[in-house]
């Protein structure tokens, strides 16, 4: 399986924020996000730079459950890049560590679905809005086009919501005109305020 990184720390966001868990981060990104305040993705080397020599490539998915088991870890987090990239891999991967007892959170940007609902406990749908679009490179259009998939957003909101399992809605926040987007979106799809949760970009210090 392509990965970027693996490690051990705290879960920093949404429902399970301050759990302790195993980060597996996968490699590779099917967007470009650039947001309005000039910053790249919180990952870029997985999705701009995804054959840096600093990530670290091929891993098997027998090593990786071996790490996840060495950590002591319950929680076991898989992001990216864009996990769903690599479907049979991910399937591997879940089954794998659901039978070494981890509760599983899956992030993903929400534009492409794999078959893993039988594994995951928690999947965290983080959908680009159109202030990660990187206007002026040679990304931007691709990027624009694939950003949002709304039959796919909906297969989580009601996929999960048929299997009883829990969902969380992620979203980067840029200025107030995100909100209306947001508001739009969930017109759509039908996800909950209580699964919301809004991430600043973070371009300046907190004083």
């Amino acid at each position: 399986m392509k990965i970027s990184e693996l490690f051990y720390s705290l879960q920093g966001e949404g429902k399970r924020t301050g759990v302790p868990s195993f980060f597996i981060r996968t490699n590779y990104c099917n967007l470009r996000c650039r947001f309005t305040g000039g910053n790249y993705c919180d990952t870029p080397y997985t999705s701009w730079l995804p054959d840096d020599n600093e990530n670290l490539g091929d891993v098997e998915v027998e090593r990786i459950i071996d790490r996840f088991i060495k950590s002591g870890a319950r929680d076991a987090v898989i992001t990216g890049g864009e996990p769903s990239i690599q479907k049979e891999e991910l399937s591997l991967l879940c089954s794998g560590l659901k039978s070494s007892g981890a509760y599983i959170t899956l992030e993903t940007n929400g534009t492409m679905i794999s078959d893993f609902k039988n594994y995951i406990d928690l999947i965290s749908v983080s959908p680009k809005l159109s202030s990660s679009v990187p206007y002026g490179t040679e990304h931007e259009k691709s990027h624009e086009k694939n950003r949002i998939n709304n039959d796919v957003l909906l297969e989580y909101e009601k996929g999960f919501r048929e299997k009883l399992l829990d969902i969380q809605w992620k979203f980067v926040i840029c200025s107030e005109r995100d909100i209306q987007e947001i508001k739009e979106l969930q017109q759509s799809i039908g996800f909950s305020n209580r699964d919301v949760y809004l991430m600043p970009e973070g371009i300046s210090p907190m004083i």
